[in-house]
């Protein structure tokens, strides 16, 4: 069974240590020996944290033997992204000017996931200080995409080490961020379900930042049903938690509502994403579901205003981190260091005038959704381009960022919270993903909607 144990959802194989048919304690050394044998070159983990894993799974071992597990994931290994702090690693927000920087402790994230039994296995790989959606990083590696074996294409970013360390069987899960859609185009990309949080509902404390305001912890995984479970151990409900985990039991498409917007998403589509999404959104329309075309202009007044004024969330990158960046900024891919000194030419006028056009539009957009059905869109609008290309022309690189973002971060200067769900492929076999968009607070409506989704749009998948 060890054989299989890589491509088992989490649940899956938290099943099989309640059961007794799988030891934690072979589990995580199954993780660790295929981590060491398909990542030689640390460009997916940057670091493993063997030791604590192996622990840890001691600890899951002798729970099991004893009926006192924490959660129905206790003893199951998974990764996490190199923004989280883990108690005697280092954190480094995948660039060399942090490689120094040890975590005195765990990340509040990390802690529940430890108070509910989950093994760590170690830190993956992201883009510099998370400020690009690309998954591109000359100074630690680039891990490239595991569906396209004759060209090296981009994993996605932020969260690049995070997918591919589950796209590629080397967690059960992972953990990423997203404050443009950095859990979202990786989850996207590689084929998995990703879940981009409200803001607020999971603690940051010891993680480390991009943008104070629209910053999220999230998961990466295999199926809703893991993204659920997951949800509830980051937000505190199993593993000493008293609130009862998101209801999946008898989800259905029966009273959904979906609305197609009709402003900007569908837009310029590469051929094989506008095939694969427009044939997810028939299924479901075959299934019997609602789906409602209908304008949405404020996405026109977000991508307006941050075309005027700028985006104000490079200015507070830049406030948290220009001491370490300008006293060795050589140490920064010029792209992510110029991105960064853009907010230092961000007036705090524009700043603001950015935040509160953004917060009215975003009233007005949760109203509509409201009314008319969550929102139903591709998460990308185009496959990964070839790494050499974008390492190659720093204008290609920033047009691929944008037209890859382009999508995902209304979702995050909007407020919203959102999931994204695999369709499809692309024409270079390339996963493609269909999100769902939601009003802040609305992460279990949204889990348990795309739980009735989910079956519907992988069909031809």
């Amino acid at each position: 069974m060890s054989d299989d144990w890589h491509r088992m959802s989490a649940l899956a194989l938290g099943a099989g240590i309640e059961s007794g048919a799988i030891d934690p304690r072979a589990l995580a050394a199954s993780f660790l020996a295929r981590i060491e044998a398909a990542d030689r070159d640390r460009a997916i983990y940057l670091r493993l944290t063997a030791d604590r894993a192996r622990a840890e799974a001691e600890a899951a071992h002798e729970r099991a033997r004893r009926g006192l597990r924490l959660s129905p994931l206790d003893g199951v290994p998974i990764s996490w992204k190199d923004l989280y702090d883990s108690a005697g690693d280092v954190t480094s927000h995948g660039t060399p000017v942090l490689a120094e920087r040890v975590a005195a402790s765990d990340a509040a994230v990390l802690a529940r996931a430890t108070r509910a039994g989950l093994v760590c296995l170690g830190k993956t790989n992201q883009s510099e200080f998370a400020f690009s959606i690309l998954g591109l990083n000359p100074r630690t590696g680039t891990p490239p995409n595991p569906f396209d074996e004759a060209t090296a294409r981009l994993p996605g970013g932020s969260s690049s080490g995070a997918a591919v360390s589950l796209s590629r069987g080397l967690a059960a899960a992972a953990i990423g961020s997203d404050t443009g859609g950095s859990v979202r185009v990786p989850a996207a990309w590689n084929g998995l379900v990703g879940l981009k949080t409200s803001v607020g509902r999971l603690p940051l404390e010891g993680v480390l930042g991009l943008s104070t305001s629209m910053d999220t912890a999230g998961p990466l995984t295999r199926d809703v049903a893991d993204a659920a479970a997951l949800f509830a151990v980051l937000d505190g409900r199993i593993g000493g938690g008293n609130r009862p985990a998101p209801d999946l039991a008898g989800a259905t498409l029966s009273r959904a509502r979906l609305a197609l917007p009709t402003t900007l998403v569908w837009d310029s589509l590469d051929a094989g994403v506008e095939a694969a999404t427009r044939g997810a959104v028939e299924r479901l329309r075959d299934a019997g579901c609602a789906v409602e075309e209908a304008p949405v202009p404020e996405f026109d007044e977000a991508e307006a205003l941050v075309g005027r004024f700028g985006p104000y969330h490079a200015a507070e990158c830049h406030a948290m981190w220009h001491d370490e960046i300008e006293a060795r900024p050589e140490l920064v891919y010029a792209p992510i260091l110029e991105r960064i000194r853009t907010g230092a030419r961000m007036s705090a006028t524009d700043a603001e005038r950015t935040k509160q056009g953004l917060a009215a539009a975003a009233s007005s957009l949760h109203g509509r959704i409201r009314r008319h059905g969550t929102l139903l869109l591709p998460t990308v609008a185009v496959g990964p381009p070839p790494i050499a290309a974008l390492e190659a022309d720093i204008e290609v690189y920033k047009a691929a960022n944008a037209a890859i973002l382009r999508n995902t971060r209304l979702a995050n200067f909007l407020g919203c919270c959102a999931l994204t769900l695999p369709c499809g492929r692309d024409g270079d076999g390339v996963p493609v993903g269909l999100m769902l968009m939601a009003p802040p607070g609305g992460d279990e409506r949204l889990l348990r909607l795309g739980r009735a989704i989910e079956p519907v749009i992988a069909a031809a998948g």
